[in-house]
């Protein structure tokens, strides 16, 4: 059993040599090669993953501000305590600041989905136990307007949404959320305005695909949480049993 065993291992070494011999891995962030191995299969190298995903002490349970490590936050914490939030929990990555917050604005504005994608895996696979205490039915990303879609890229929300509902085992649908209207880009609207900004600005496509489900909403950060909070709102209106939210990153600095 033991040679059989020691057998297995030494032809799985073998054939990741090999593999990375003709596809040599590389780090989306860093460009580093052949850090994978048989213990690590990561999108990022170990540094970029420790980089994109610290091990954070405390999170507000609400909307997973970092918050002090002595401090509660059963009802909200300092960063969102005074707001109106319609989703139940927000699971993230990081507080969006420093590689973190350089690697979402490279993905984001890049030509390809190819590292917006590296960046969901991460999430998908560092948050897998928060996102699985969620009990999560459909994941559904907030989709962009027919007229932001058709100058942008790709949108980060489905790129994230798709992995995350791969991770889970659960559907993605892309098509249920609709934005009915424009909105103006929220980092260039005031803080005390954005839950206005955001108001009536979605609908929904198929009500029977969430009724009695319990969602997770993605979108690629959450700030005032304005965004999400509008969408989960319409989300429960029409059935909705819980909304819950992931997100890349986390922003705290509010004139990000």
């Amino acid at each position: 059993m033991n040679r059989s065993a020691n057998a297995h291992t030494w032809f799985q070494s073998l054939s990741w040599l090999a593999v990375d011999f003709v596809f040599p891995a590389e780090c989306p962030l860093c460009d580093a090669r052949n850090f994978c191995t048989p213990q690590y299969s990561g999108v990022f190298c170990p540094t970029c993953t420790q980089e994109l995903a610290p091990q954070t002490q405390n999170r507000c349970q609400r909307c997973a501000a970092e918050i002090g490590p002595y401090a509660t936050s059963e009802n909200g914490c300092t960063h969102c305590r005074n707001r109106t939030l319609r989703f139940e929990s927000v699971v993230c990555l990081g507080m969006y600041e420093g590689p973190l917050r350089k690697a979402i604005l490279s993905a984001k504005w890049s030509f390809s989905a190819v590292r917006m994608r590296a960046l969901a895996k991460l999430l998908a696979s560092h948050c897998l136990l928060e996102l699985q205490e969620c009990k999560i039915d459909c994941v559904i990303p907030v989709p962009q307007h027919w007229q932001k879609r058709a100058v942008r890229h790709f949108n980060p929300a489905w790129i994230i949404a798709e992995e995350v509902s791969a991770a889970l085992g659960v559907p993605c649908n892309p098509h249920v959320l609709r934005r009915q209207r424009t909105t103006r880009l929220q980092k260039r609207v005031a803080v005390s305005q954005r839950f206005q900004n955001q108001a009536d600005s979605f609908q929904i496509a198929n009500s029977k695909i969430i009724e009695g489900r319990r969602v997770l909403l993605i979108d690629d950060v959450l700030t005032t949480g304005a965004t999400c909070s509008e969408a989960a709102s319409v989300l429960k209106q029409f059935g909705a049993a819980t909304c819950h939210v992931a997100v890349l990153g986390r922003v705290l600095d509010h004139s990000a």
